[in-house]
């Protein structure tokens, strides 16, 4: 395997065009291929042999280490190289070729590399007799993103132009520059798999009985059924990664793999990559591959490991529907590969699509590899059985699923009476039954996971596409848009299920993430919701990582599905999952309590229209905002003397609410990830009106910053010592009111972490932010932003109309009528994500039954009391024995400092 530190190139080659080829290769041949090509002259004709740019050959590189110095990045040692053009030289056997080398494999469907880089050529000479190539060209790389080019000379043997499963071209990659250079390589060693004029030598004239694999009695799907029905159209379909299960006695890879040499833990995936498929015969050629992890085959990285691999030819049986491959293992490749050769093609390989799916098996591939050899030979191996990890069921004519555990379901979960009068529930054909799942058990471990229906009644259920039928009702492709067949039917589910097990005060670093997959099938009864189902749990080994594996077919499901109402208050798919055996049984689990906020779709475009009318009270909050800050500076523009009565502490919170949105740049209010976007069909509604009140906040806050600007202006020229002692008094008790509810409130959020209250999702789950509950007693304080001005016509015992009642009346009914909204909201429409929510967001304040009715009252009780001390003085609300006999005397302003707060 090649070292992590090896040097990545993004292999491309530039090159003259074919009038200057002549000269060129003269240079080439002169300068670095003479030794192999000596005397060698292009002539002017066209060589006999032509050959298409489709025609690629996979190739890998090894080695190359870099000077110590250079950092390099690793994502594929992989690369395709294929023959361009040919042109005749003075020799009969040698050609002049252009070719192209270009990263990426073309055994992986949509290389990220071959998408990016542009095929560029390189130049040189082939002998079509003895395999020798020897083309040169400039090689391009990245280092640390940035792009290098080297001069590099490839040099390979067994380039011939027939092959077959036993050829292979080895050679190296040279680079050209001086060994003093920053970015010098040293000589890569390549290897290729031969693709001109193959030969199969392994299977014709063989038939499936010669490949006998314990598995002939199963009934499996016959090509002529499968989308596009020919042989080479459903075969791409084996370039995917699938499960292995070993037998119960593999602990190693001693008699559990089919190629020798020192592998730590068991592979648990396999790679089937075709090479080439030909429709005459059925014929095809594949690379298998062991892995440690699941490849994704749209990935850019994959590094290819020799020491895992094999290389197979195969054909299909028509008579038993299955896939036989003969594979053979690569020997000789110590480093370099020069050596490197095939051989023991004893081991066999089968793959087959299952005409009938049931709880225990319900895989869309199924496979096996086995030894040819017998038990006691060398190089035996137990058998191996894979299967698909690919859960889309395609619309496949003859495909069916059995259902096997339906009168068990009905045992243990007897019918129950029906939901309220008028409640709607899912369909059993709608795409409303797949949800993702929340879980919980006893202990206070948590999870999530995504529960998706497999079939429903004689269909299949796509994820996120159509139901697909089962034949003959071609015309059940389509999801039915009716209430079809409304009342109890058969289901099969998939349910992938993660855990977070561990000790619940411990660290997030400690946890432990198990998977858990669950096969189940059931009823589920449209008329009241409720879905009923017994499960198979696939249950790993951990030995040594393996992929060895049992069932456990004694785990219970049930679910209540919630109404379709829009105004349904609860919005959640509900449930469990336990075990029905006993507790001392080593295969019990303790209860799952699951809960997920599936969307329906009802419940979908009811969310679309509250965001819409969340949309709308937010343009209309600002800017009534606007409007009644400009009361507020019309009103102290008429009465200046009222300016020294005006809270300073006040204005400053009020300021700073408009201010921190703004310079957090609005993302709480309109987050282009968030849930809720995926209900939007597109983004520019809410992009404009992102737009639209981030300006009205900003002249909320320059309308605000004017009115501070004024009060500071007045009071610090004023001179008045009773006014700047009040201001400072009402500062040096609402400061510490405050600290009070900020320690009150960090005290909460650390007795929630303590006690683990983990808030999960589908792939992620938070736990309770402190800065989001600052942001909430943030929103508190601008709730209660008239206190300080209470406490200051308090200490001034002033009667001043410092405040103009649409002011302080019609941003105190700002501040409440989120509120409000919120009681409306919990009872209208069904819950979402925090993130969806628009106006009256969960995270900007403290939202609940008792705030909404608590913060609307305290906020009613201050504006009262404002509204009384400027009738009857500051302590008008004091017993008569803390008033002062006689109120403040008003300070007249001086026409100086009118003239200084000229507006």
């Amino acid at each position: 395997m090649m070292n992590p530190s090896t040097m990545f190139f993004f292999l491309f080659f530039t090159g003259s065009f074919i009038d200057h080829v002549s000269s060129t290769a003269t240079q080439v041949s002169d300068a670095h291929c003479s030794s192999i090509f000596p005397d060698v002259v292009p002539s002017s004709g066209f060589g006999s042999h032509m050959f298409e740019t489709e025609t690629a050959h996979a190739g890998f590189y090894l080695g190359g280490n870099p000077n110590p110095n250079l950092s390099l990045t690793s994502y594929t040692n992989s690369f395709s190289f294929s023959i361009s053009w040919t042109r005749k030289t003075n020799k009969d056997d040698v050609l002049m070729i252009g070719a192209t080398m270009v990263p990426g494999s073309p055994l992986i469907s949509g290389s990220y590399f071959r998408r990016r880089v542009s095929y560029s050529s390189l130049q040189g000479f082939w002998s079509i007799s003895s395999g020798k190539l020897c083309v040169v060209g400039t090689v391009a790389f990245f280092v640390s993103g940035n792009q290098h080019s080297l001069a590099a000379a490839l040099k390979v043997n067994n380039f011939k132009n027939s092959s077959s499963i036993t050829s292979l071209i080895t050679g190296t990659l040279e680079c050209l520059s001086s060994s003093h250079d920053r970015n010098y390589f040293e000589p890569l060693s390549v290897l290729m798999i031969p693709r001109l004029a193959y030969e199969y030598t392994l299977v014709p004239g063989k038939s499936g009985d010669w490949f006998s694999s314990g598995s002939d009695t199963e009934q499996n799907l016959p090509l002529n059924t499968l989308p596009g029905g020919s042989f080479c159209s459903v075969m791409p379909g084996v370039e995917n990664v699938y499960f292995l299960n070993y037998t119960s006695n593999c602990s190693s890879a001693k008699n559990c793999l089919p190629f020798s040499g020192v592998v730590g833990s068991l592979p648990a995936f396999v790679s089937l990559r075709r090479i080439e498929c030909l429709e005459v015969n059925k014929t095809i050629r594949v690379l298998v591959e062991f892995l440690n992890y699941s490849y994704d085959g749209f990935s850019s990285s994959w590094l290819f490991d020799l020491n895992m691999s094999m290389i197979g030819e195969g054909f299909w049986d028509d008579k038993k529907n299955v896939l036989y491959v003969s594979l053979c293992q690569f020997l000789g490749i110590t480093e370099p590969w020069s050596n490197a050769h095939i051989g023991d093609c004893t081991a066999r390989l089968s793959l087959r699509l299952p005409a009938i799916l049931s709880i225990k098996q319900n895989s869309r591939f199924l496979g096996q590899i086995w030894s040819h050899k017998a038990v006691n030979d060398s190089g035996y191996f137990n058998r191996i059985e894979f299967q698909s990890t690919e859960d889309r069921i395609r619309g496949v004519p003859g495909l069916k699923y059995e259902y096997s555990e339906i009168n068990r379901v009905k045992n243990l979960c007897p019918t129950k009476p029906g939901g309220n009068k008028g409640d709607i529930y899912p369909s059993g054909y709608s795409h409303d039954i797949e949800f993702d799942m929340n879980i919980e058990n006893s202990k206070g471990e948590r999870g999530w996971g995504f529960a998706s229906p497999l079939s429903v009644g004689d269909r299949f259920y796509r994820q996120g596409f159509p139901l697909v039928a089962l034949p003959p009702l071609s015309s059940a492709t389509v999801v039915p848009s009716s209430r079809e067949n409304s009342g109890p039917v058969n289901i099969s589910y998939k349910i992938d299920i993660t855990i977070m097990t561990g000790v619940v005060d411990s660290n997030i670093s400690d946890w432990i993430y198990k998977k858990v997959e669950i096969a189940a099938e059931g009823i589920f009864d449209s008329g009241t919701g409720r879905l009923c189902m017994v499960g198979c749990r696939k249950i790993q080994s951990n030995k040594n990582n393996s992929g060895t594996a049992s069932v456990d077919c004694e785990v219970l499901l049930n679910f209540r599905f919630s109404s379709l109402k829009p105004n349904a208050t609860g919005g959640y798919v509900k449930g469990s999952i336990e075990s029905r055996r006993k507790k001392s049984d080593p295969l019990y689990f303790e209860r799952l309590d699951v809960s997920s906020a599936a969307y329906s779709e009802v419940q979908a475009r009811e969310s679309i229209r509250r965001m819409d009318l969340e949309i709308t009270m937010v343009l209309i909050s600002n800017t009534l905002s606007c409007i009644f800050v400009g009361f507020q500076l019309y009103h102290v523009k008429k009465h200046l003397e009222v300016l020294p009565s005006i809270s300073m502490v006040m204005l400053l919170i009020l300021t700073l609410g408009q201010m921190v949105p703004l310079l957090l740049n609005f993302e709480a209010l309109f987050s282009k990830n968030h849930a809720g976007e995926a209900l939007i069909s597109s983004g520019e509604w809410l992009e404009t009106n992102e737009v639209v009140v981030r300006i009205i906040t900003m002249v909320a806050f320059l309308l605000l910053l004017r009115l501070l600007q004024l009060t500071w202006s007045i009071k610090s020229n004023d001179g008045d010592q009773k006014a700047f002692f009040a201001e400072k008094m009402t500062l040096i008790v609402s400061v510490p009111l405050y600290a009070v509810g900020a320690f009150i409130t960090l005290s909460v959020n650390w007795r929630k972490n303590r006690h683990g209250v983990l808030l999960l999702s589908s792939h992620q789950y938070h736990q309770h932010s402190l800065w989001k509950n600052l942001k909430s007693y943030a929103g508190l304080v601008l709730d209660c932003f008239l206190l300080p001005q209470l406490l200051l016509n308090m200490f001034l015992n002033s009667k001043e109309n410092a405040l103009s009642p649409p002011f302080y009346i019609g941003t105190t009914f700002l501040r409440l009528l989120p509120h409000a909204y919120d009681l409306y909201r919990s009872h209208n429409f069904v819950p979402d994500y925090d993130l969806s929510y628009i106006y009256a967001t969960p995270s900007a304040d403290f939202y609940s039954m008792a705030w909404d009715v608590i913060i609307p009252l305290g906020g009613l009780l201050f504006a009262a009391i404002i509204y009384l001390q400027q009738r009857f003085g500051g302590r008008c609300i004091l017993p008569r024995r803390f008033r002062e006999p006689e109120a403040y005397d008003k300070v007249p302003v001086t026409c100086d400092l009118e003239l200084q707060v000229e507006f």
